[in-house]
């Protein structure tokens, strides 16, 4: 999991956002603020009705969480190393990463980790991606996973992959980090097998 922005910046952020509510509507607040807003148009929405992919495997941790991703996806390591759980299809295009944002991911004090939502999270995350010259495109919207209400930040990348993020805060107070990228096709039927599957303990 990169390294986002700290707690100051997204303060700042977030003050930002406030300033900009009073002034600007809901679609403009979408695409020029950091704020994760809801888009529900065709092209957009991160969520798809059903997987057509029926043989899986299920990967994770009990810190991490669990998710179910096609059995012949394989576990590899990012080559700059890093704590993430992450799968591919053998290629570095289709990729699904897991991992738990931790104080020290966020640059705060374990006492503001408790005090700290989802919004806040995924606003750094967002500002993070948008300042990234990686992507020709960055917007938010809303979703579930695993029965969760999670903020999604949404990214196209200049070479046009593409790439999902959820951010959400489990029941254990664990704020969570679960992404896919890879391209259009292959979105089309991870994107439910994801939202679908993930729990935070392993399901037998």
């Amino acid at each position: 999991m990169k390294k986002i922005v700290s707690l100051s910046t997204l303060l700042v952020c977030c003050l930002c956002l406030a300033a900009c509510n009073t002034s600007k509507s809901k679609k403009e607040v979408a695409s020029e603020t950091t704020t994760v807003q809801e888009t529900t148009t065709a092209q957009e929405t991160t969520t798809v009705a059903e997987t057509t992919i029926k043989d899986t495997q299920v990967i994770g941790s009990d810190t991490y969480g669990y998710v179910k991703v096609p059995k012949s996806w394989i576990h590899f390591t990012e080559v700059e190393g890093g704590d993430d759980i992450q799968y591919c299809d053998g290629t570095d295009i289709n990729i699904v990463t897991l991992n738990t944002f931790k104080p020290e991911h966020l640059g705060v004090s374990e006492s503001e980790y408790a005090a700290l939502d989802a919004v806040q999270v995924s606003t750094s995350v967002y500002q993070t991606k948008q300042q990234s010259k990686d992507f020709s495109k960055v917007w938010g919207s809303k979703s579930k996973i695993g029965g969760y209400d999670a903020y999604v930040v949404n990214c196209i990348a200049k070479n046009g992959k593409y790439l999902v993020i959820w951010i959400f805060k489990s029941d254990d107070g664990k704020f969570r980090y679960v992404s896919l990228e890879g391209t259009p096709e292959v979105l089309k039927d991870m994107l439910p097998l994801i939202e679908q599957s993930w729990t935070t303990k392993k399901l037998i």
